[in-house]
């Protein structure tokens, strides 16, 4: 899977698959669950090489796009490439419809669309991408065929495999516009029946008591206690910005600036087993209480 851009959105996607087929099998809810977590340490295997090479991606575009936009020949290269991605996806079954309709308006707004996004100049005057997809019936498929064909094009036009990492990394947050989903809005399923999934836990008190419960569990257990036995300053501290973050994902106010949670934890060495634990203990703690 290493080379396939498998993430942990596709792998989720998969999960609820998998979950919704088992539950319309009859099979009893825990069993479920244990079947999932039986699934969950595969994880790791299927995305590490998206999630690493993505990573190292992300870290060469903070420093700012120009050099990527350099090394993509500048607005002429892009221009070229897209030529060459046009040449690809009006002959790819799976999106060829949406490219052929009116292949020169549409090439010509995609071309400065994406010299734009991909560092040069601010151009684009065009229809917001929400607006431009709204009845289209473009979906996640539709959106990965583009970035696979895109990806050819790339490679195509001789360029190396960590510059087309940090197009598809620049290019990847286009999904949620083109889609019509908000970026920064929570996971749809934090409402249900008008309430928000905080309010359904009991409020913030309820909450503040199963991070409190989780906590004491994660510096017991031995898989994780090395990250979360701290001195008592500073667990109170993690506690306390646990309780924040949890409040504003689950639909309260947000009180946690998630753009510090990669920088927090880069150089800690938090792996997806890691990360099954903290989940499976905070799911233990909101059975307790």
């Amino acid at each position: 899977h290493y080379g396939m851009n498998v993430s942990d959105y596709h792998f989720d996607a998969i999960l609820d698959i998998i979950r919704g087929v088992l539950k319309e099998s009859g099979v009893k809810p825990k069993d479920i669950t244990d079947a999932l977590l039986i699934l969950q340490p595969v994880r790791a295997d299927v995305t590490t090489g998206f999630t690493v090479r993505m990573e190292m991606a992300r870290k060469n575009v903070e420093k700012g796009k120009d050099q990527m936009f350099k090394r993509l020949g500048g607005s002429e290269g892009i221009t070229t490439l897209m030529d060459q991605f046009f040449n690809i996806g009006t002959t790819d079954v799976r999106i060829k419809e949406f490219l052929l309709k009116d292949k020169d308006r549409i090439k010509a707004g995609m071309t400065v669309y994406i010299v734009e996004m991909l560092g040069g100049p601010k151009a684009y005057k065009g229809k917001e991408l929400g607006e431009l997809h709204q009845n289209l019936g473009v979906n996640d498929y539709h959106f990965d065929a583009f970035l696979a064909d895109f990806g050819r094009a790339l490679l195509g036009a001789g360029h190396q495999d960590a510059l087309i990492d940090e197009v598809m990394v620049s290019l990847e947050p286009v999904r949620a516009d083109v889609l019509g989903r908000s970026r920064d809005a929570a996971d749809a399923s934090v409402m249900k029946d008008g309430k928000p999934l905080l309010e359904r836990y009991g409020g913030d008190m309820n909450l503040e008591t199963v991070v409190e419960s989780m906590y004491d569990k994660l510096v017991e257990d031995p898989r994780v206690r090395f990250h979360f036995e701290k001195a008592k300053a500073k667990q109170r501290q993690i506690r306390r910005k646990m309780y924040q973050y949890l409040s504003g994902a689950f639909g309260g106010p947000v009180q946690y600036d998630v753009k510090q949670m990669r920088p927090a934890h880069y150089n800690m060495n938090i792996t997806d087993y890691h990360f099954d634990v903290v989940a499976e203990l905070f799911q233990q703690s909101c059975k307790d209480n």
